[in-house]
């Protein structure tokens, strides 16, 4: 499961940095738990089902039977996912969690992070969950009352 979830978030691994790469996937730092993919990529799932079941099944409003409304909800879901993509991230690194084991020196020093390295993780995590909406709206949309043939 990380491996899926490492390879997908990895497209766009030139967007948000190698080092926060290594360190997602578990290699970078000694403190770290695990694959960090696995967890951030099953709560971007999770949300986008969500929404997307929210839209198709439980609203599933006639007026929103049109490209903009489903444009709402996919933007809704772009948004949330980007704020727990970068706020998972964050966290760590406002914990002092992103180190590393020199290999000259031996001392633990500062993984290269930077916070623009972390926003762009929340913006490649908000690019994945549009395209799971897109692929889950195509999947779910077919039993859907009112909301049938959205977004096309």
């Amino acid at each position: 499961m990380g491996e899926f979830f490492g390879s997908i978030y990895c497209w766009l691994e030139d967007f948000f940095g190698l080092e926060l790469a290594d360190y997602l996937w578990g290699v970078a730092s000694p403190g770290q738990q695990g694959n960090m993919f696995i967890g951030i990529g099953l709560s971007m799932l999770g949300i986008t089902l969500f929404i997307a079941v929210a839209f198709y099944y439980i609203i599933d409003h006639p007026r929103l039977h049109n490209w903009w409304g489903w444009s709402i909800f996919l933007i809704i879901n772009a948004f949330i996912n980007f704020i727990v993509g970068w706020q998972w991230v964050l966290k760590d690194y406002y914990d002092g969690m992103m180190v590393a084991k020199s290999p000259i020196t031996g001392k633990i020093e500062d993984l290269a992070i930077s916070t623009s390295d972390i926003l762009a993780f929340g913006v490649t995590n908000m690019i994945d969950s549009i395209i799971a909406f897109f692929v889950i709206s195509c999947l779910i949309k077919w039993w859907s009352t009112n909301c049938s043939h959205t977004p096309f």
